[in-house]
């Protein structure tokens, strides 16, 4: 595959998802390492629990990039819905209740949220990376 032949906007996009993806499982493994596993004890278990498994989620969404690509995208999707979802629900309860509020995370959360629920469609009528970058 020569430089001719490659399609840079999704070449952007995707490196955009590896980006947004990394940063998560980096803030899960920090969270894990400074507070444990399943170290969210201020939240309610089944919010712990999620905010745990983004922890192998985040990555596993870059690894299936390159093995089951579809399934990246609908995983992304998937995992932003209910991230921003449940962030959202909680950071606006605490916010309420006067405890430590998680909103602050969604200054990015909301854009990357946004930016995959956009690209999703467009990634997803390729059937592999491979596909995607190339122009045929």
């Amino acid at each position: 595959m020569n430089k001719e032949n490659l399609n840079r906007k999704n070449i952007s996009i995707i490196t955009i998802y590896f980006v947004g993806f990394t940063v998560g499982t980096i803030s899960h493994t920090v969270d894990v390492i400074n507070f444990g596993f399943l170290g969210y004890s201020f939240a309610p278990f089944v919010l712990n629990l999620f905010w745990t498994a983004l922890l192998v989620l985040d990555p596993l969404i870059i690894f299936l990039f390159f093995f089951r690509y579809r399934y990246a995208i609908l995983l992304a999707v998937i995992i932003m819905i209910f991230d921003i979802f449940i962030n959202l629900s909680y950071g606006l309860y605490t916010l309420n209740t006067g405890t430590k509020s998680i909103l602050w995370g969604l200054i990015t959360q909301l854009p990357f949220g946004c930016f995959v629920f956009l690209t999703a469609k467009p990634l997803f009528r390729y059937h592999t990376i491979r596909d995607s970058v190339s122009i045929h």
